[in-house]
């Protein structure tokens, strides 16, 4: 389960580590692999290793991008930290936490190892309440970023491989018995906003008085225990006495959360998301979804974004008058969430079940239920959040993979039944047009296909003779789109430059227009990213299908986009 940490006292362990390089894997076949978790080396070992005078690196970051000979470097880097500890309070207990270290990490405090970690996007913790010793502490944690045939993603993808801790490290102090996590799922009627709490409770208390209260709405309740550590309560509301959160009028309502000693706020949006008559209603309404994908990466820093990376997209976001953002390939950080719930922007949510996966596997399988449950456990109470999506262009003529896919969808409706799930699926040709074929569609809230009439193949106008799905499933163009790199001016018919691109954007506008099936589109992307498969003379390392550069340079179908976003904007939320 998901330990919440949003208000509670933290202490960073961000600045100054040591970076040690092993692409080879020594130290862990020879004593200093003993060595590295203790206070000091043995002295011959010194020679080679010195958990003091590593390189110095700036925690969080993306390695090759604040340490430019690590560029593609993959394998394992060892990272140690000395800190200071002033001890526990009376009956406290803490938690060291890592929001994600690519791909699979293995830590150690003061000799103890803490266990390991495999998925390069999402949190997780370890309770270290014995193992810190009040004063100096020595924290280690091998990165491991090699690409791997079994893992999640597998050896080849579309983006850039960065190494490292790439998002923050802290501790976290809790009461004994403490509340781990909490979710909040809203149902609208037409005259009554009915909001369910479920509460998760850790510690030695196993019978423990919990109540909520939105103080701006004047409502307190207790909640009741459920079993398995769980605890339920149900909250009744007049619908007019309530703002429901939507994209032209995102609401966010103060909640405080207590269990004995234990306080925990946050701000969440009420708001009731559903497929009825073939269509995606948000509150009961319509909405049809302008949207564009993006990656997590900015010039510079990889992934390891900061506060005015994040408002920087959601600046571009409402540039666009999107009200609606995919985040590809992976779980992006929870400060994108907690910035799109204050925005009014919608969001699809993925793991990166990507291209070709051993779906086979059970170790893999496990992994991706894994995968799945810390990216829904983290943000399920962000009003945001709209799609889980479990998949990208995965072989539909695969049957493992069609078996095991329609299991992962009842896995994320388990955990989280309040929202929609998708994927993103090919849409396939057909005698009568462009059809779905894809059997995981069937099992589908909402269908994502990504199609690139125009560019890789056919021409834009294609899309027009699409025939949507059978049972009249909503569908997201979920990528579409045209390379182009910024400033390559030239007739429209000659490829990679920006007329070319935003000819691509308008004749596939013209033929989905007026398709009632499709219920939104996330163009292929909004800004250029990193990609070592990308080497022709326009792209050298570069994805070029942004409507940006990696600059944030605006190209011609930036504004084309816009412009169509801004006519649908009169139509739907």
């Amino acid at each position: 389960m998901h330990l919440f940490d949003y208000t509670r006292e933290t202490t960073s362990l961000d600045g100054e580590w040591e970076a040690i390089p092993d692409q080879y894997k020594v130290f862990e076949e020879h004593p200093i692999a003993n060595s590295l978790a203790l206070p000091q080396a043995p002295e011959n070992d010194l020679l080679n290793f010195d958990v003091d005078d590593g390189y110095s690196i700036q925690v969080p970051s993306c390695l090759g991008e604040v340490m430019p000979e690590f560029d593609h470097y993959e394998g394992w880097m060892w990272y140690t930290r000395r800190f200071t500890w002033s001890g526990h309070r009376d009956n406290d207990r803490t938690f060291l936490k890592f929001n994600s270290v690519n791909y699979e990490a293995t830590v150690w405090l003061n000799g103890e190892c803490l266990g390991d970690h495999e998925g390069g996007y999402t949190p997780f913790v370890f309770e270290v309440t014995d193992y810190l010793d009040e004063g100096e502490n020595l924290l280690v944690a091998r990165a491991d970023n090699e690409r791997r045939e079994d893992g999640i993603p597998n050896e080849q993808t579309d983006w850039f491989n960065f190494g490292g801790i790439q998002r923050s490290v802290e501790l976290i102090s809790v009461p004994e018995t403490f509340i781990r996590n909490y979710k909040i799922e809203t149902t609208v009627s037409n005259d009554r906003v009915s909001v369910q709490v479920s509460t998760w409770i850790d510690g030695p208390q196993t019978e423990a008085q919990i109540s909520i209260r939105f103080p701006e709405l004047d409502r307190e309740i207790e909640l009741s225990p459920v079993g398995d550590e769980r605890y339920r309560a149900e909250l009744s509301l007049p619908r007019d006495a309530v703002t429901l959160w939507c994209p032209t009028s995102p609401r966010l309502y103060k909640i405080e959360l207590e269990c004995g000693l234990d306080v925990i706020e946050d701000r969440i949006g009420l708001r009731d998301i559903a497929i009825r008559d073939g269509e995606i209603h948000l509150n009961g309404e319509s909405l049809w979804l302008r949207g564009v994908s993006l990656h997590e990466e900015a010039a510079g820093k990889g992934r390891s974004l900061d506060d005015t990376d994040i408002d920087t997209r959601f600046q571009w976001l409402n540039e666009l008058d999107c009200n609606f953002a995919r985040l590809a390939h992976y779980p992006h950080s929870r400060e994108m969430g907690r910035k799109a719930d204050e925005e009014g922007i919608l969001l699809w949510e993925e793991v990166p079940a990507y291209w070709d996966v051993n779906f086979g596997d059970n170790d893999v399988q496990q992994l991706y239920r894994q995968q799945l449950r810390e990216l829904i456990q983290r943000d399920w109470n962000r009003a945001s959040v709209a799609l889980w999506s479990i998949a990208n262009e995965t072989d539909h003529e695969d049957d493992t993979r069609n078996r095991v896919l329609p299991e992962m969808v009842e896995f994320v409706r388990e955990l989280d039944d309040s929202r929609l799930v998708t994927a993103a699926c090919f849409v396939d040709e057909s005698d009568d047009g462009l059809i779905i074929q894809d059997p995981l569609a069937d099992s589908l809230d909402v269908i994502g296909i990504n199609e690139y009439y125009g560019w890789y193949h056919g021409n834009t106008d294609d899309m027009a003779v699409f025939q949507g799905h059978p049972d009249g499933a909503p569908v997201i163009i979920s990528e579409v789109g045209a390379g182009a790199k910024w400033g390559h001016y030239g007739p429209e018919d000659q490829r990679w430059t920006e007329e070319f691109q935003a000819a691509v954007y308008q004749g596939q506008i013209d033929a989905i227009t007026d398709n009632a099936q499709i219920s939104g589109m996330s163009p292929w992307i909004l800004f250029d990213f990193r990609s070592p498969s990308r080497q022709n003379p326009y792209q050298r390392g570069y994805n070029r299908k942004g409507l940006l550069d990696q600059r944030g340079r605006k190209k011609q179908a930036f504004y084309l986009l816009q412009k169509f976003y801004r006519e649908k904007s009169g139509e739907s939320l």
